[in-house]
């Protein structure tokens, strides 16, 4: 917003990442917080970062379904065999795909989040986004239409 200084603009990322007047203050190095929100043109640069950060947010969690959905499982089955992985192969491993790892005596148990869901979640953004029906619709139609020709002797 080109009417603000960059203490201001500086003010109103630091009330947008932390949520608090006191910290943005100090992020941002002015005093004045409350006056400052009490601005229309630093509520109106408030609601321009929000809607950013809501679509990046949105860009990130997309990404992470899609990992989910799609993503490799072989550094945690990995885990299976590796009886005593070293720190630095841990923290080299993928695991974005785990939801809980558990080891009892000599046993492993590693839990997946569940691929289906995710590509159902994905799938519910691509609705919202193109109007179209979802994954689960597009499923039923089908089995009802199999369903309807069976009863038909087609």
């Amino acid at each position: 917003m080109a009417g603000l200084t960059k203490k201001q603009k500086s003010f109103c990322i630091g009330f947008i990442n932390f949520g608090n007047i006191a910290e943005a203050e100090a992020y941002s190095g002015v005093k004045n917080g409350r006056e400052l929100l009490c601005r229309e043109e630093i509520r109106d640069e408030l609601r321009r970062l929000s809607d950013v950060f809501n679509e990046s947010v949105a860009c990130i969690a997309g990404a992470g379904l899609i990992k989910l959905a799609v993503g490799k499982v072989s550094d945690a089955v990995g885990l299976l065999y590796d009886e005593r992985p070293s720190a630095e192969a841990l923290n080299n491993m993928d695991l974005f795909m785990v939801s809980e790892i558990r080891r009892k005596n000599d046993q492993v148990e590693i839990k997946f989040f569940d691929r289906f869901k995710a590509l159902c979640e994905l799938s519910k953004g691509n609705e919202k986004r193109s109007g179209s029906g979802s994954f689960y619709d597009a499923l039923m139609a089908g089995a009802e239409s199999l369903n309807n020709t069976a009863d038909y002797g087609a």
